[in-house]
């Protein structure tokens, strides 16, 4: 295998060979402004290829029904982090064409690789007809640095027999790169299938938009023990989270899970055994934290606080003027100023299903309330659900406190009622201070994505004179080939003791057609969005995850906390020395284990 830097990209392609171009068949060396450009394009080629001619010269098109390609992913104008390091291209060839060309083009950038075709096997075990191309970190980021803040590449595939008799060309879509790098860290819950039973097992990963390396950390997951790990939330400056630890049975429900306060940096438990709801940790630090009341015990609309270093239970605030109505997905605003929630109803009152957690809400209200110690007052609504058929839920607030980003899902049924696993689940965004809400189209997509859990990235940067911050949310789009998601027979799926699906079955195995959810990136424009405009471009797959796993909430950190040198791994005694990633202080046998619970 070998590997050619040009002005653009590295791409890995097996045996491939290289010819520069200019008309002197020589390596052109990439540092040189001219090496790569429409007058000296370079040329990567494969074992075995020959060399296609340039575009527009002769061979002819190919005739015919069916042979041109089509450019599937990446999607049309999306807008990239230059750090991001990989892509992968997927294509459908083609009728009669075994050869292609994938050509990077702009004003200033002209580079070809010739390839033959990789097969994609969808995450289902169906072959697609498809094939992928992938982009290797090291020429990505050459290239995204040559094109940081600058005019789109446009990306194209041309397609021949083995003889090249004649030259058919795809679709294009256009692709730009911000300029700055994407700075901070996620971590993000990757949920399993084990032999076709549902959620056994669940763990929390992680990745530091600071490190190159594309592959994504384990950071919590529980290896061969019978148990999952879900839910978390982080503080901004990433030292502190909590998490929810559950057994690995398939169900929905907060009976047997626990939530655990856990100090990131010594990875120990600081306290276990906390009620089960959602929590958002104060401002910019990590020394107090907000929580619902998750299982609808106390029947009140009220927020709980607790210490952020000792998990011990300090203050409530209880909203008197709305009551009949629960609190939850709470998030704190980076000043310490407003506390962000979601006002709802739990669905109770099914046959077969009378729990009361805030898993399940609808027609949620977003509303404001000023934090002030370890209170809340003065709640003030900000979105309004404009019917019983409308629930606005999961809000989140941005770092510079000014915009508000929340879901929103209308219909008639109890799936879009509900705030889990809503399939009308749309993103939209509100100025902090109130004001019409804005549907952000481009980052949709489509009806009946299931767009949730949106989350804003911890730092404003520029772009063309614009402020702009990155969102990551899930979604159930079908990520190009791989991931087939959209239309029939695909559809939501909801685990035992849900609203949904109330059997009692812990073990019930997933139907094949449930639908996939992965995590995907936009880029939103906040001047475009103070304007009332849509704000957003469309959005990318994260490029690090298992996409035959089902990954879900992402949460943003300012720095991922690596451990020191020196530390101490699997097995290994943790009372004097802090465990190395991916683990963590057992307080029983004061040993390093994968997981604590």
């Amino acid at each position: 295998m070998q590997r050619f830097r040009s002005l653009g990209f590295v791409i890995l392609v097996s045996a491939c060979g290289h010819h520069g171009g200019g008309g002197d068949g020589g390596m052109c060396d990439p540092m040189d402004p001219a090496c790569g450009t429409p007058t000296h394009p370079v040329i990567v080629g494969c074992s075995g290829c020959p060399t296609f001619p340039p575009p527009g010269s002769s061979p002819p098109p190919c005739s015919g029904q069916g042979t041109a390609p089509q450019l599937v992913y990446p999607p049309d104008q999306v807008l990239l982090p230059p750090n991001m390091n990989v892509i992968e291209v997927q294509f459908l060839p083609g009728t009669g064409n075994t050869v292609f060309e994938i050509d990077f083009a702009n004003a200033g950038t002209d580079v070809r690789f010739e390839t033959k075709c990789t097969a994609i096997t969808s995450t289902r075990g169906q072959a697609t007809g498809g094939c992928a191309f992938a982009l290797d970190p090291t020429d990505w980021s050459y290239v995204a640095t040559h094109n940081r803040g600058g005019d789109p590449v446009t990306v194209t595939v041309r397609a021949a027999p083995e003889n090249l008799s004649c030259v058919s060309g795809s679709n294009s879509r256009m692709i730009s790169y911000a300029a700055e790098d994407l700075a901070g860290g996620i971590y993000y819950w990757q949920s399993t299938t084990q032999n076709g039973v549902a959620g056994k097992t669940g763990g929390i990963f992680r990745k530091d938009f600071g490190n190159p390396d594309p592959t994504p950390e384990p950071f919590l997951t529980p290896g061969n023990l019978n148990k999952c790990v879900g839910c978390h939330f982080l503080s901004r400056d990433g030292l502190v989270m909590t998490y929810g630890s559950d057994d690995a049975d398939s169900d929905d429900e907060y009976g047997d899970l626990k939530v655990v306060l856990y100090d990131v940096t010594k990875r120990t438990a600081t306290a276990t055994n906390l009620p089960a709801g959602f929590q958002t940790f104060k401002a910019a630090g990590h020394d107090m934290f907000f929580a619902s009341d998750g299982r609808g015990q106390s029947n009140s609309p009220e927020l709980l606080a607790y210490s952020g270093t000792t998990g011990q239970s300090m203050t409530s605030s209880l909203f008197a003027g709305l009551t009949g109505k629960r609190v939850t997905h709470p998030d704190w605003s980076r000043d310490g100023a407003t506390i962000y929630f979601t006002l709802a109803t739990a669905i109770t009152g099914l046959s077969g299903y009378n729990l009361k957690d805030d898993l399940h809400v609808t027609n949620g209200s977003i509303y404001a309330a000023t934090a002030s110690g370890t209170g809340a007052t003065n709640p003030v609504a900000l979105v309004t659900a404009a019917s019983a058929d409308e629930n606005n839920y999961y809000p989140a607030i941005s770092p510079d406190g000014r915009s508000v980003i929340f879901d929103r899902a209308v219909g008639t049924t109890l799936a879009t009622h509900d705030s889990y696993n809503n399939p009308n689940a749309k993103l939209f965004a509100v100025p902090a201070t109130g004001g019409t809400p804005v549907e952000l189209k481009k980052a949709n997509y489509a009806d009946g994505m299931t767009n949730s859990w949106p989350r804003w990235s911890p730092f404003v940067q520029m772009y063309k004179g614009k402020r702009i911050l990155w969102v990551t949310f899930s979604s159930t789009r079908d990520y190009g080939l791989r991931v087939r998601n959209e239309g029939a027979p695909y559809f939501n799926c909801y685990p035992p003791v849900s609203p949904e699906d109330t059997s009692g079955d812990h073990a019930k195995p997933f139907d094949p057609n449930c639908t996939q959810p992965q995590i995907w990136m936009t880029a939103i424009s906040l001047d475009d969005l103070a304007a009332g405009g849509d704000g957003s471009f469309p959005a990318f797959w994260l490029p690090f995850q298992d996409y035959t796993a089902h990954n879900h909430i992402a949460q943003w950190v300012e720095m991922i906390v690596k451990p020191p040198t020196g530390c101490a791994p699997a097995g290994a005694s943790c009372v004097s020395q802090m465990c190395c990633d991916g683990l963590g202080c057992d307080q029983a046998t004061k040993t390093c284990q994968p997981i604590i619970f």
